[in-house]
């Protein structure tokens, strides 16, 4: 009958132990919000991926930025402008990926790396996600 509680406790902690890499990894992206609008950046260790694209449907917009090779690129400028020129995002991406929530609507998205810059315009809908990759 001891047994039960020791099973019980065993399998308490087996379940608790795959949340804890989980809050590891959410301290390695970088999380924030420029003027109301959630962000997420990272993406540079698997660990990290795997967290981005877990919470992937919470977000919009998702940004990749790459050498043409297909070697992920960090450190990438990003401006996300609507259609009027007014600014809605500005971060520096700390990895490979940036996933934002936007409301629906037109932007422009600047992205510089290396001091080269590529522009995109983007339509975001209220459904979905829209996604624009960056290669130089």
């Amino acid at each position: 009958m001891k047994q039960l509680p020791i099973i019980a406790t065993l399998l308490t902690l087996a379940i608790s132990l795959p949340g804890q890499p989980a809050a590891a990894q959410d301290a390695a992206l970088q999380q924030g919000e420029f003027q109301g609008v959630p962000y997420l950046s990272g993406g540079v260790s698997l660990e990290e991926r795997e967290q981005l694209f877990f919470t992937a449907a919470d977000y919009n917009l998702r940004l990749l930025f790459a050498e043409k090779g297909g070697s992920y690129l960090s450190d990438t400028e990003v401006v996300v402008t609507t259609r009027d020129g007014r600014k809605v995002l500005e971060l520096i991406a700390q990895g490979p990926f940036v996933f934002a929530r936007l409301p629906a609507g037109e932007y422009r998205v600047a992205a510089t790396n290396a001091g080269k810059q590529q522009v995109r315009d983007l339509q975001l809908s209220t459904k979905g996600q829209r996604q624009a990759a960056f290669y130089w």
